[in-house]
């Protein structure tokens, strides 16, 4: 599921920039943080684990990592979902979002829909967006939940409108072909903007075909060559070569269509594009849960 991928990773590099921890902690999760970065394991989990079985959610998120490989440690799985589930039952949204992945992917445990759809939907109570995103993926597909596109969409957009870039390309995609609303090209394009202009290279792809086909927007070959370049130059850089070379093909269509100075105009755009973000409220911060009460 694509939502997920960057979730596992992320809460060192925000408690190292200050995110909030339990005070009395906040010098252990620093040592732990540069012992890490010098990829000494040994300093690290003898600083973690004592705060991980005391009940420290971040700690618990933070050893999960650790096994689940996101900082050059061997992977283990099944102990990395142990700690995230440890973090999840504390209530840590982040963590919950990541046991629904781990539930969906089958790693670390079977491979169970209903189970991923449970965490997932513990987190989306608690507003976090990717997993919002990731259970109106569930609903459309039908995987431990009945399928229901309306509801799909509903919480795509949820998740779009708090700014996540794949829920805003799966929202558009479902405006564009009629499924969970009636189709609506130029809605499902305001969407794909969203997307693309946060530098997502799916919401790229689909501006390039509106304007190819005119869907939503006045036909333009060029806008439709400067979204497919940008695309192409976005795939290249997480070494995408599939899509690279798929770009490449629909590029080759575009030039066919056009004048040599028209093409040379939208590679001079492509060359300067730049994300430009997007109108929506950008997603709620990361936060730690509040410390359990004894």
């Amino acid at each position: 599921m694509k939502t997920r991928k960057l979730l596992a990773a992320v809460c060192f590099s925000v408690l190292c920039a200050g995110a909030p921890a339990r005070a009395d902690n906040m010098a252990d999760f620093a040592k732990a943080g540069a012992a890490l970065n010098k990829r000494d394991y040994e300093t690290a989990f003898s600083l973690l684990k004592p705060l991980a079985e005391a009940g420290d959610v971040l700690a618990q998120y933070n050893l999960a990592a650790i096994y689940n490989g996101n900082f050059g440690y061997k992977t283990n799985f099944p102990e990395a979902l142990k700690w995230y589930t440890r973090a999840a039952e504390g209530g840590m949204k982040e963590a919950q979002a990541v046991v629904g992945d781990k539930y969906y992917d089958g790693v670390g445990a079977k491979q169970d829909f209903a189970e991923a759809a449970k965490w997932y939907k513990m987190a989306a109570a608690q507003g976090f967006a990717p997993a919002i995103g990731s259970l109106g993926d569930m609903y459309e597909f039908g995987k431990g939940v009945p399928a229901n596109a309306v509801e799909a969409l509903k919480l795509y957009k949820i998740a779009a409108d708090q700014g996540n870039p794949l829920a805003q390309v799966n929202t558009g995609r479902m405006y564009a072909t009629g499924a969970g609303a009636a189709k609506d090209d130029a809605t499902a394009v305001q969407y794909f903007e969203m997307a693309a202009n946060q530098g997502d290279i799916g919401g790229m792809m689909w501006m390039g075909s509106a304007y190819e086909t005119g869907s939503g927007v006045k036909k333009d070959l060029i806008q439709a060559y400067m979204w497919t370049a940008v695309a192409q130059k976005n795939a290249k850089l997480v070494q995408q070569a599939d899509l690279v070379d798929g770009f490449k093909v629909v590029l080759d269509n575009l030039r066919y269509n056009m004048t040599t100075d028209q093409v040379a105009a939208a590679e001079q755009m492509a060359k300067n594009w730049k994300p430009g973000g997007t109108t929506m409220a950008p997603p709620p911060a990361l936060q730690a849960p509040p410390a359990k009460k004894k």
